[in-house]
């Protein structure tokens, strides 16, 4: 025996796979569940991971349940199904959720949640699945200081930096939208950018060039840049069916808070148009391609 509480993981892809190797790696006894990627399980349980067959039965055998899936609709479910967490869940089971959800989601399953002795709370992410890989994301955590200082230890496995929101469970996931909306609003300016320098005849290099020599040089427009100059959309790997979903969510917390979106809804608007286009499982930096065809060009602006 470890001494270590049982972890349970749920969406072992992009990012929870590099969560789940150092969760098993530092020390915790893992139980992994079944994914569209069998290669990601497979690794975990070659580290020393134990595979369940349900939800419920993960409930039934860990003390804190995470999830890294992709939004509330898959939160929701994996909570509710017949064969569910709340199907198996016990007096004082924990289930953190780094997924990034909807604020309004979170509030109402921790304080129904509480009720049956369950603890929930938000604690989303940034970075890259290269950082997770690291243990070197960065995760913001809702709910009171206690509860973030006792789960510190497990959070820290995949998060070299633990920011607590200062706020109730559900600020996290607030906050995690509101960054969303920072990196994929810039990814629209620079969508737009590159396709107008397209148009004037400039090269992409020299915008690139220009921009890294100047005061809005940063890792997001690197990224983005080395599809538009280089070719590479693995640069970021994060959909456009992920970034509307995002956005969406983002409107919708704006519009609870009686909110203005005048930049989001821009983007909102950007990212319809491209997932009608049939863009939704490309990424981020390929949003490029969207403006450019607006604009009557072909893809990639190079």
């Amino acid at each position: 025996m470890t001494g270590k509480a049982v972890v349970g993981f749920i969406g072992v892809g992009l990012m929870g796979w590099g969560m789940a190797k150092n969760v098993v790696e530092k020390g915790y006894p893992l139980l992994v569940m079944a994914h569209r990627k069998r290669e990601a399980v497979d690794d975990l349980v070659g580290r020393g991971a134990s595979e369940v067959s349900s939800p419920k039965e993960m409930a039934e055998k860990a003390d804190v349940i995470v999830l890294c899936v992709t939004g509330a609709p898959q939160v929701e479910d994996l909570l509710r199904r017949e064969d569910g967490i709340l199907a198996g869940a016990r007096d004082g089971l924990t289930i953190i959720d780094t997924s990034t959800s909807e604020p309004d989601l979170t509030e109402r399953l921790h304080a129904e949640l509480s009720e049956r002795g369950i603890t929930f709370f938000d604690a989303p992410l940034s970075r890259t699945p290269a950082h997770a890989w690291e243990g070197e994301l960065s995760t913001y955590v809702g709910g009171p200081e206690e509860l973030i200082e006792k789960w510190r230890p497990l959070l820290s496995t995949w998060a070299s930096v633990v920011i607590p929101a200062r706020g109730p469970v559900g600020a996290a996931h607030a906050i995690k939208l509101i960054n969303n909306l920072i990196s994929i609003g810039y990814a629209s300016i620079w969508s737009e950018c590159y396709s107008m320098i397209s148009k004037i005849g400039v090269e992409p290099e020299i915008f690139r060039e220009i921009v890294s020599n100047s005061g809005m040089n940063c890792g997001n427009f690197q990224n983005y840049s080395k599809y538009v100059c280089e070719g590479d959309p693995k640069a970021h790997e994060f959909t456009l069916s992920n970034c509307l979903k995002d956005i969406t969510y983002y409107n919708r917390l704006a519009t609870r808070n009686g909110a203005a979106t005048f930049m989001s809804d821009g983007a909102l608007q950007l990212l319809k148009l491209g997932n009608t286009m049939g863009y939704g499982e490309r990424n981020i930096p390929e949003l490029v391609d969207v403006v450019a065809k607006l604009n009557g060009q072909g893809e990639r602006t190079k």
